[in-house]
């Protein structure tokens, strides 16, 4: 019965825990002088421009351009730029969920056999999930040129018998 209530108990915990909060808004800045108070030297940083993505370290900063590396972009080329997030910061905090969670298991039934077990898992599983998605996050958006045009791709599909298109928008 105590097992029980102590299960209920950390099930509705755990729903607390993951449910989803209020977001704030983010301020992106619109220009090269707003990013100033917001980016500094030596910040690693996802620059996408007219060309592609570029990804290093901020060398210099300046009203006009950023150089990352050798390479220095115009305010009129970039599109946007996103701070990096290092992935191993989320497998800490996984890696501390998971630990935890199996801390709770232990809790509830200290004599179960194959406790180190739930825990060698239950770390290393979180560990794993935390990282990946610090990966798939890709980094807060710190700039937005205000610029930005929607861009429409269109392929012609044409095979024996039918024609179609498949058309892409991209905002």
């Amino acid at each position: 019965m105590i097992v029980r209530k102590r299960r209920r108990l950390g099930g509705c915990l755990l729903v607390l825990t993951l449910s989803p909060v209020g977001v704030r808004a983010q301020t992106v800045a619109a220009s090269f002088d707003d990013l100033q108070h917001t980016l500094k030297v030596g910040q690693s940083v996802v620059l996408t421009d007219d060309g592609g993505k570029a990804r290093g370290t901020v060398e210099k900063l300046s009203t006009s351009s950023i150089t990352i590396g050798a390479h220095t972009f115009s305010e009129a080329t970039v599109r946007e730029i996103k701070l990096r997030d290092p992935w191993w910061n989320g497998a800490v905090i996984g890696a501390a969920i998971g630990a935890g969670l199996a801390a709770w298991d232990y809790r509830i039934d200290p004599s179960e056999p194959g406790n180190a077990a739930v825990f060698t898992v239950a770390i290393g599983l979180g560990a794993a999930v935390g990282a990946s998605i610090d990966a798939l996050k890709g980094g807060k958006v710190i700039y937005r040129s205000s610029r930005q045009t929607a861009r429409v791709t269109v392929w012609p599909i044409v095979e024996r018998g039918r024609q179609s298109l498949l058309v892409s928008f991209r905002p």
